[in-house]
């Protein structure tokens, strides 16, 4: 399971171009790794599965049924299986990595490493127009057309410089968390520089799309450390630690964010955040008749895929209706239920801190998810985040319960045709009894 795990990992950094066409379907590196792995963690991985589960098996199963009536049965079969290879097998592989701490920590620590490094090519990248999948496979690469603080926007191994931003922001927590708790055998030695590359990684992006989910997941940690504070304390840190975020992001997109939320551009500019909430009506429009399972793989009529859809929320309700929409958002919030008693109500220690970490990371990609339509690298990570959480909680669980001390066997009631006898266990000692009992 190691090995295939350790191959799965590498798949991940490997464009989705690179692929083995098979008839009309094309076998990417990642899913034939997820083929593999399927039947060895869904049936042989030995995982205690949670009620959390159900959530992700309705909202895969609402999925077929909403591109049943939209597409051939071939079609439809092949979309069902894709979705379970990218979004299902990270699931389980979380599961299988949250609750087993010797596979979990080299795991994380070697996908972190990589991550970091690569985060230097990221910045050639950024600076010089040129991405190392071009050179590694021949691939045409288009520098992002509107630059950015005199750099372009770097793409790495995914589709979209978003989603290259997101895919680092997830471990950002946990490696900060790594480093803070000095934990060598999921951090290493190098920790903070490990951190810093990951969040390197993160600007690479040049997304405020990227860069909000990292910000949130870093505050809420430091939010966590900070309970010793008075609740008065804390709030004032927490004002003040928000103005200071979104000036910090105003500098860093270069946008006049204040005048954006007062609306004071013009609603069809590209930089006005009121536009987004136009897609609300846009969306709304095109479903009647689709409400409760979505428009599937038909492409709806009138606008079309033509204009973008930077909410992810609705992206889902377009596809899979209100029936896919409930489901996406049940999903982390059922991970959060359940992992909320072994997670939060316990006493503090360096892997619960850790698996709070993935939660933070879990609730800011959700949050994200307003203003950004997740795919690509990013939304498997996501799946395999919820996993890691509630794998966590169960290993958590389950070490709290294998530590608690028993209790002392009773003493045996004595029988009434025997003298009564002392009890050994709340006899007095033999130091405090009289000279004549001794």
């Amino acid at each position: 399971m190691g090995y295939l795990l350790v191959v799965f990992m590498i798949t991940l950094f490997i464009p989705k171009s690179v692929a083995l066409n098979l008839g009309s379907v094309a076998l990417t590196p990642t899913l034939a790794s997820a083929l593999i792995l399927f039947p060895a963690l869904a049936f042989n991985g030995r995982i205690k599965y949670a009620w959390p589960d159900l959530f992700i098996v309705f909202f895969m199963v609402s999925t077929l049924i909403s591109t049943l009536d939209t597409a051939p049965l071939a079609v439809c079969i092949e979309a069902f299986g894709r979705r379970v290879l990218t979004g299902g097998v990270p699931y389980l592989v979380g599961r299988y990595l949250g609750s087993r701490p010797n596979v979990f920590n080299p795991f994380m620590r070697r996908l972190m490493a990589v991550m970091a490094f690569m985060a230097i090519f990221l910045v050639l990248e950024s600076w010089f127009r040129l991405n190392i999948h071009s050179v590694l496979w021949s691939e045409p690469y288009d520098p992002h057309p509107k630059p950015r603080h005199g750099l372009t926007r770097a793409y790495g191994w995914t589709s979209h410089s978003i989603m290259l931003g997101i895919s680092y922001g997830v471990f950002v927590p946990v490696m900060m968390v790594a480093a803070i708790e000095r934990m060598n055998q999921l951090g290493g030695r190098l920790r903070w520089l490990k951190l810093g590359l990951l969040m390197l990684g993160v600007f690479c992006s040049l997304s405020t799309g990227a860069w909000l989910p990292a910000i949130m997941a870093v505050g809420l940690v430091v939010y966590d450390y900070l309970k010793f504070m008075t609740p008065g304390n804390r709030w004032l840190l927490l004002s003040i630690s928000s103005s200071s975020m979104y000036l910090f992001l105003e500098v860093l997109s270069g946008r006049p964010l204040l005048r954006i939320m007062m609306m004071k551009l013009h609603l069809t500019s590209e930089m006005a955040w009121w536009y987004r909430w136009q897609l609300y009506k846009r969306v709304y429009a095109l479903m009647p008749g689709y409400e409760w399972f979505g428009h599937g793989l038909k492409t709806p009529a009138g606008l079309g895929w033509q204009w973008s859809i930077d909410n992810n929320f609705l992206v889902v309700l377009m596809l899979y209706g209100r029936v896919g929409l409930t489901l996406w958002i049940a999903m982390p919030v059922a991970v959060l239920v359940y992992g909320w008693k072994s997670i939060w109500n316990v006493p503090d220690s360096s892997y619960r801190r850790v698996a709070r970490a993935v939660m933070f990371a879990i609730v800011a990609v959700a949050l994200t998810q307003l203003s950004v339509a997740m795919f690509s690298t990013a939304e498997m990570l996501n799946y395999m985040f919820m996993g890691l959480g509630i794998g966590l909680a169960q290993g958590l669980a389950a070490s709290g319960q294998a530590k608690r001390p028993r209790r002392k066997p009773q003493p045996r009631r004595p029988r009434h045709d025997a003298p009564a006898q002392p009890s050994p266990a709340l006899s007095e000692p033999a130091a405090l009894r009289p000279a004549s009992d001794v």
